[in-house]
């Protein structure tokens, strides 16, 4: 496994939208110091990343987390559009779930939740949601989440389906993403 985040230009550049992106920095200020997620990256199998938040920074660090709240698998092209979005905490969140939700196997962010709905809610992601605003309210209500107990069934859906290949493997095709869909 690669030390650093630089040694893979897509690695780096997550790990540089994680730390000095604008509308990050300011989304990261809601998640508590104690969250974590694990990271995966497509064309990468086999790796394991964690991204921590550390003295106010959200950092991209190799090796797993141990109890992530969520598990991310980025794809080069999905980290280029987020290094594209500019604007609020919103936009950024919206382009975010546009690529989970999203159709196209070369641009797509594969999401499993990780961590039950009390624990995400504890540790500021539902804050992180509130501070994203009406872009990530409208989103959501477009994939069927219009409330907080639609919100809460749709995590912990999420949080009891078993990992997914690419999870358990840290890589292997784009066919084993998870997208999450609300009804």
């Amino acid at each position: 496994m690669s030390g650093a985040p630089a040694a893979d230009p897509h690695v780096g550049r997550l790990a540089h939208l994680f730390r000095e992106h604008p509308a990050w920095r300011v989304a990261a200020r809601h998640v508590s110091d104690d969250a974590t997620s694990r990271v995966l990256f497509s064309h990468r199998p086999g790796e394991r990343w964690h991204l921590a938040r550390r003295g106010g920074e959200s950092l991209l660090l190799p090796g797993d987390a141990s109890d992530p709240d969520l598990v991310f698998r980025f794809s080069p092209a999905a980290i280029e559009r987020l290094a594209g979005a500019r604007g609020s905490v919103g936009a950024f969140a919206a382009e975010l779930f546009a690529l989970i939700v999203g159709e196209d196997p070369d641009a797509r962010v594969d999401l499993r939740v990780a961590a039950p709905f009390a624990r995400l809610a504890r540790r500021g992601y539902l804050g992180l949601l509130v501070a994203a605003g009406w872009r990530v309210l409208a989103f959501g209500a477009l994939h069927g989440v219009r409330s907080l107990g639609q919100l809460r069934r749709l995590v912990e859906r999420l949080s009891s389906r078993p990992p997914e290949a690419w999870e358990q493997e840290g890589g292997g095709d784009a066919d084993g993403g998870l997208r999450p869909t609300a009804r």
